[in-house]
């Protein structure tokens, strides 16, 4: 699994976001956050891409929102790239740069790009076992999830299809932490359905929404810092938690999984 990253620049301030304090985002410290995080994902085993900034791009450092990589279910190699395509359109230039790096090591696979009118941000992809899950929010709309969902099918996962009308993005309250376990707010959770019926659910207090955003990788679960309930009940299932300092980037409405993207 290659994990690629990209550090923020001076432009950071003005990166998309509705959190309270984005106007308090200090890029300094977001960049000694990133490169904290990193070296977190490096000393955990992770094999590391790193793109180079892009300084006028504000939120080019969430690199997940702009490509999929995606195996098989209970496959190892990729099998399917997806070009997406932001609902933001100050965030579509940031596509061209990850997708080279992601179909450089990737050469040979399907690739599928998703074009106007649909949108499609993979902060609203959550992806366990067979299935994956595409919330239809702001940024992502039924056409851009229907591409997707038909593109994933191919391939042999169950798609399910999710409204989000209360946050930005599906992964904002949940994510995977394996193929059969997610962890989130109840509300996050619950949102999903039937698509998450038999599999365990951690749930986070409201409080703690930016721990619902964790990154499971290397064995290992990425966490923001400072959200304790979270941490114990990621201990008590019998994962491995590593605390990460992101405050800036949660100014910026982003968690550790927005921070990467994966390509098997």
């Amino acid at each position: 699994m290659k994990v690629l990253v990209r550090p923020p620049g001076e432009s950071f301030r003005r990166a998309l976001s509705e959190h309270p304090d984005r106007h308090r985002i200090e890029p300094g410290l977001a960049l000694e956050q990133h490169g904290a995080f990193v070296a977190a994902l490096r000393e955990a085993g992770a094999d590391l891409v790193q793109l180079p900034p892009e300084p006028d791009l504000p939120d080019a450092p969430f690199v997940s929102d702009t490509v999929i990589a995606l195996a098989r279910p209970g496959g190892t190699e990729t099998a399917l790239l997806v070009a997406c395509r932001p609902g933001a359109p100050s965030r579509r230039p940031e596509v061209p740069s990850v997708l080279a790096c992601a179909r450089a090591l990737a050469p040979h696979v399907t690739l599928v790009e998703i074009e106007e009118p649909a949108t499609l941000e993979g902060g609203d992809v959550v992806v366990f076992g067979e299935r994956i899950v595409i919330g239809l929010s702001a940024r992502t709309n039924e056409a851009g999830a229907g591409r997707l969902a038909v593109a994933a099918a191919s391939i042999g996962f169950r798609p399910f299809l999710c409204p989000v009308g209360d946050r930005l993005h599906l992964a904002t309250a949940l994510t995977a932490i394996g193929p059969t376990r997610l962890i989130g707010t109840e509300a996050g959770l619950a949102s999903l359905a039937e698509a998450a019926r038999d599999v365990d659910r951690l749930v986070i207090p409201d409080q703690e929404l930016p721990a619902a955003n964790v990154l499971s990788v290397s064995d290992r679960c990425f966490v923001a810092a400072g959200h304790p309930h979270s941490v114990r009940a990621l201990r008590d299932a019998g994962e491995r938690v590593v605390e990460v300092e992101l405050g800036e980037f949660t100014k910026a409405d982003g968690g550790p999984t927005c921070l990467v993207t994966l390509v098997p």
